[in-house]
C-alpha cells in the first residue's frame, strides 16, 4: 500500500511538473500571434518615430538627433524606412496568404527628402532634410489634395519587411488618423518574427 501511495504522489508531482513548464509566458506572444501598434504620434515634421517589431515600442526623436540603437522602422507623418533592411509590397490583403518568402522584389532603402519645417508655409517657405525612406512602404497611404481638407487613404496590402537580422515581419496598415481625426498617427497589424 506504501508503495502505491508513494508511487501515485510521484506521479502526480511529475505531472504538475510538467503542466507548470509548458506553460506559455504571457507576456511573449506567440509567433502566430497578431499584434497590433496604435496611434504612434509620427505627426511632428521634426521628429522621427522608431519602432521594434520585437519589444513593441516606440521611441521619438527629433530628426536631427541619432537614431537609437534597436528599431526596425521608423514614421515620419506618411514617410517610413528601415534599419538597413527592406520592404517588399504583396498583393495580399489578409496575414498569413504569404505562404513561401518571394526571391525578388524587396527594396531597400533610397536617399529622398522630408518635410521639417511649416512655420512659414504661408509665405511660401517650407524647410526640407535629406533622409532614407523606403519605397516599398512609404505606398502605405495615398492622399488626394483637390479637396480640401486631403483626403487620406491606407492601402489594404500587407508588406512583408526584412530587417537587418534578416528576420521577417508582415504588416498591415490600418489607420493614418487618431481618434479625433488628426492624420500623422500611425496604427498598424504586424505578425514578427514570421516563418517561411
Amino acid at each position: 500500500m506504501k508503495r502505491f501511495f508513494l508511487f501515485s504522489l510521484i506521479s502526480v508531482s511529475l505531472a504538475l511538473l510538467a503542466v507548470s513548464c509548458n506553460k506559455p509566458d504571457p507576456a511573449k506572444p506567440k509567433d502566430s500571434e497578431i499584434r497590433r501598434a496604435t496611434n504612434l504620434n509620427a505627426s511632428a515634421y521634426d521628429q522621427w518615430v522608431y519602432f521594434s517589431f520585437e519589444d513593441g515600442k516606440a521611441t521619438t526623436q527629433a530628426y536631427t538627433e541619432a537614431a537609437p540603437e534597436k528599431w526596425d522602422v521608423a514614421f515620419h507623418r506618411e514617410n517610413v524606412r528601415t534599419h538597413g533592411g527592406a520592404a517588399l509590397k504583396t498583393d495580399f490583403t489578409a496575414f498569413g496568404q504569404v505562404v513561401a518568402l518571394p526571391s525578388e522584389g524587396f527594396v531597400s532603402d533610397v536617399k529622398d527628402s522630408i518635410i521639417v519645417d511649416m512655420t512659414q508655409m504661408m509665405q511660401g517657405i517650407i524647410g526640407y532634410a535629406e533622409a532614407e525612406l523606403n519605397p516599398a512602404l512609404n505606398a502605405w497611404v495615398t492622399y488626394d489634395m483637390d479637396v480640401m481638407p486631403p483626403v487620406y487613404t491606407v492601402r489594404d496590402n500587407v508588406y512583408i519587411v526584412r530587417t537587418r537580422e534578416n528576420k521577417y515581419a508582415e504588416i498591415k496598415f490600418t489607420s493614418y488618423k487618431n481618434d479625433v481625426d488628426k492624420t500623422g498617427y500611425v496604427s498598424f497589424d504586424y505578425k514578427y518574427p514570421i516563418d517561411f
